[in-house]
């Protein structure tokens, strides 16, 4: 597949790398040569100095034998007219442009489509980070919580503290600790390192986990292992919010309509205004959210939920250590610089939100097509899962899973029919129409797709 990607940073360096590792032909273009020599540096690409905008550019990108062009520079007009260029001089299959402001989002369905602006999809950071926060608080010690097959199964990261039932166990011997309870884990990180394990893997205190459960058992399981969880808020919570940009709407917008009592504190004041007049229940402070006074005021030690939202990632960064200080029971941290992701976790600050790295999650999604029906990232990326339906023709299918050939570092999470989940052992079989969800290293991806007999396609 010939794609190019307009812009060298952390989101189209992630997605171009991704592409690329999956034998794709990938051209990027960026107008800094300092961020195209590190893309060249560290994969197999075509790297193309210019201006996204201009058509002899987008010439020398290949333009004129892509089938995807994704615009991912930091200029939502720059996005918008490359496409414009793509269709009109290229006639590019499809194309996807990263928009940020929320005013051409808002006007999305008017303004974006073959006969209009013709972009075929749109993606915006702030909202995409906005539903992963969401995600989280759903469930709400999970350091991750991502759904698939429209909700029925969820995937749960953990983090095993000494005197969690998972602790000093292997993986063979879950099943026994958790009884009824139908539950795998399909990723596990050890001494900042993921992977898929396999049944004589042991789970250390320190480790962090994904575990596959049905939707119906989730509160069942968070009990049983004595976590202190609950899938749903219950009564009136206090969450406070650090930042007041368009992240911190959304988030507190769809916080109000559960009815959760929100605080916000923002530093500037027009902005805070703002805040105050758009959000109907919350409370906004203008205020220095390092302001351990004022942050006492503001009743601090008596808040669930604590999520720094700044544009700053070191004020993020600080804002949550103070919190914990505080003894706030759940902290979410925004952190836009790659640098910074281990980092924060390395200091006790275990769920951490990244902008660039969900978008680069959700363009990869809505790149492919055909069967499958749901993608994304674990951990820190390198692992993916992936839910397909398995064909007629699919290897895969009438066959006991011990029995067939997967790729090395993938595993079954769960087979869904109909209605019923199910987390499958050795002996489980997969039938022609069953969904499946799969976990598999990046590198393995396209061994995975595979097994499916789907091929990598485009709108």
């Amino acid at each position: 597949m010939n794609v190019i990607i307009l812009g060298a940073g952390e989101v189209g360096y992630h997605i171009a790398e991704r592409l690329a590792r999956e034998g794709n032909n990938v051209s990027v273009v960026d107008i800094d040569e300092d961020r195209l020599k590190r893309v060249a540096d560290n994969m197999d690409v075509r790297t193309v100095l210019g201006e996204a905008t201009h058509p002899s550019v987008l010439a020398r990108a290949g333009a004129a034998d892509a089938e995807l062009l994704i615009a991912a520079t930091v200029s939502d007009e720059s996005n918008m007219l490359a496409c414009q260029v793509a269709h009109s001089l290229f006639k590019v299959t499809t194309k996807m442009a990263r928009i940020r402001e929320p005013d051409y989002v808002q006007h999305g369905d008017k303004l974006f489509g073959r006969d209009d602006l013709p972009i075929d999809t749109i993606i915006s950071p702030e909202r995409e980070a906005a539903s992963s926060i969401l995600r989280r608080l759903q469930v709400i010690s999970a350091l991750d919580a991502q759904e698939f097959s429209s909700g029925r199964v969820h995937l749960l990261s953990i983090k095993i503290t000494p005197k969690s039932l998972l602790a000093g166990i292997s993986i063979r011997d879950i099943s026994e600790r958790l009884g009824s309870i139908a539950a795998c884990v399909v990723a596990h990180e050890h001494n900042g390192t993921w992977r898929v394990p396999d049944g004589n893997s042991s789970l250390l205190a320190g480790d962090s986990v994904y575990l596959a459960v049905a939707k119906k058992q989730v509160e069942d399981l968070f009990y049983h292992l004595e976590a202190g969880v609950t899938t749903e808020y219950q009564g009136r919570r206090n969450v406070m919010i650090v930042g007041g940009g368009h992240i911190a709407y959304v988030v507190a917008s769809e916080l109000e309509k559960r009815d959760i009592h929100v605080k916000i504190i923002e530093h500037n004041t027009k902005r805070a205004d703002w805040m105050a007049r758009k959000l109907e229940h919350s409370v906004v402070i203008c205020g220095d959210a390092l302001d351990r006074v004022l942050l006492e005021e503001e009743n601090i030690e008596g808040m669930d939920d604590y999520i720094a939202l700044t544009n700053d990632d070191e004020t993020n960064i600080l804002g949550s250590l103070i919190a914990k200080k505080y003894n706030v029971p759940h902290i979410i941290t925004l952190v836009n610089r790659t640098i910074y992701s281990r980092l924060v976790r390395e200091i006790g600050l275990d769920i951490v939100v990244s902008p660039r790295l969900t978008t680069a999650a959700s363009i990869l999604r809505h790149v492919r097509k055909g069967k499958i029906y749901g993608m994304s990232s674990l951990g820190d990326g390198s692992l993916e899962v992936l839910e397909a339906e398995a064909l007629k023709t699919s290897s895969i299918v009438n066959t006991p899973l011990r029995e067939l050939n997967f790729p090395k570092q993938s595993v079954v999470a769960a087979i869904i029919r109909g209605e019923q989940v199910i987390i499958p052992n050795g002996y489980s079989v997969i039938a022609a129409g069953d969904h499946v969800l799969m976990v598999a290293m990046s590198e393995s991806l396209t061994d995975v797709e595979g097994m499916f007999e789907v091929s990598l396609e485009f709108f």
